[in-house]
């Protein structure tokens, strides 16, 4: 799936959450006005779904400081999370040597805001001067993560390069994370091995003392950097000269050689620390398949917590009816992110694949569940407790069957160990968390 379609998709899945009734006319069972109502009300009113819907509507291109010195490597490293050779444009004028803005877009589509400060210690005229401009920058541009870039190689000037952090402190959030990237880690002896599968554990052991190096200077030098992620960002094009060529031509160019290593540590750790709706513009800028997998996720997560609170309403037999239009759709909304088509048919054929809601497998589910609210008339509040951990464990369950058949596309015949480890695993958490 490419990105246009992902981001239709999106687009038209905020749409389903808001029309509801026409989403449950495709499921294969009828599903009564009264019972469309709770539904509908447990769905509006979840915080964590709206969180969601938002995110997803409001996702944006995540926005980065970079800090290094000219030729460290900052545009290669850019370049080398995207996995494509993206044309740079000047998107804010700052007014000063020492910070400019630009935009990293492919096509249409802006993948990234970078500011770049350049290296302040290599900023023409008045240092006090360089600091204003940076000032007035980080007015315009609320930063989501500010990037460190120094060459691993280099063994001079590292506590002067990390000490311009501490020039941004003033002027941004406390939440923002600072990363230090140590660029080239391929020119570390044995410089000659280019590709990491292929890197010799004496060479692995050397960028991991560099890094542990680095890290200890940040003690000492009392600096707020999170972390210190060693890469390499090197890749032959299919041109010797992409430079040279036009935004079109370089829209064209192809990997001839891929010497990128732990680029995906570095993606990991900025999709984990920024504000979701700019991570999820990020992954799908660089990793759609990882994309498609949060988002599954987290719907599975939100319609999870919500069947363990249909659970909890004391009126026996109520909640069967709720929590199994409840489940299909959210097997509808995990399908459709993964690009299939909702129809009857479509959640009929899932269904048939993990036993169905007919079967005795599924049937004897239910029937627990509603023996256990019984218990209700005999021990008030007893019962609820069992039913929501069994409702929470069914509906998670059934949600990573729903990953596993839509996303990951796996065997038919494995979808129920699938299930009944997913339910295991729920079900501990849920009893640790209550």
């Amino acid at each position: 799936m490419d990105r246009a379609t992902i981001d239709e998709r999106l687009d038209r899945l905020v749409n389903m959450r808001n029309s509801l009734d026409q989403v449950m006319d495709t499921l294969p069972v009828k599903v009564p006005g009264a019972v469309r109502e709770t539904v509908k009300e447990l769905l509006f009113k979840n915080e964590e779904l709206n969180q969601l819907i938002q995110d997803i509507v409001d996702r944006r291109p995540p926005r980065f400081i970079v800090i290094g010195k000219t030729g460290v490597g900052k545009s290669s490293l850019i370049n080398a999370m995207i996995g494509r050779y993206l044309a740079k444009t000047s998107a804010v004028d700052i007014g000063t040597t020492s910070v400019a803005s630009y935009q990293y877009r492919d096509g249409d589509q802006t993948l990234f805001d970078v500011i770049d400060t350049r290296g302040l210690n290599e900023s023409e005229g008045a240092r006090d001067s360089a600091e204003q401009a940076l000032k007035k920058a980080m007015q315009q541009f609320e930063p989501d993560a500010i990037i460190l870039v120094m060459d691993a190689t280099d063994r001079a000037g590292m506590d002067e390069e990390l000490k311009q952090v501490q020039l941004l402190k003033p002027f941004i959030s406390q939440y923002v994370p600072i990363v230090c990237v140590l660029t080239h880690a391929d020119h570390i002896d044995p410089a000659r091995i280019k590709e990491p599968e292929r890197y010799p554990e004496v060479k692995e052991e050397r960028i991991k003392n560099k890094r542990a190096q680095v890290k200890q200077l940040i003690r000492d030098l009392k600096l707020s950097i999170d972390d210190v992620i060693p890469v390499s960002s090197y890749i032959e094009w299919s041109h010797d000269a992409p430079e040279t060529l036009t935004t079109i031509e370089q829209k064209y160019l192809t990997i001839d050689f891929d010497g990128r290593y732990q680029i995906d540590e570095l993606l990991d750790y900025l999709e984990a620390t920024i504000d979701f709706q700019s991570a999820i513009h990020l992954m799908l800028s660089t990793r759609i398949e990882r994309a498609i997998k949060l988002l599954t996720r987290r719907i599975i997560k939100v319609f999870s917590g919500v069947a363990s609170t249909v659970a909890l309403t004391p009126i026996p037999v109520s909640d069967m009816s709720v929590l199994v239009p409840l489940q299909l759709l959210m097997v509808s909304f995990i399908a459709y992110v993964s690009g299939r088509t909702v129809d009857k048919k479509m959640l009929r054929d899932f269904l048939i694949s993990i036993g169905g809601v007919g079967s005795l497998g599924y049937s004897f589910k239910l029937l627990a569940q509603q023996g256990s609210k019984l218990l209700n008339v005999v021990l008030p509040g007893s019962g609820s407790v069992i039913s929501s951990a069994i409702a929470y464990s069914g509906t998670f369950a059934m949600g990573k069957a729903a990953e596993a058949y839509f996303v990951d596309q796996v065997s038919k015949k494995d979808l129920s160990d699938i299930m009944k480890k997913a339910e295991q695993q729920a079900r501990t958490a849920f009893e640790n968390k209550n």
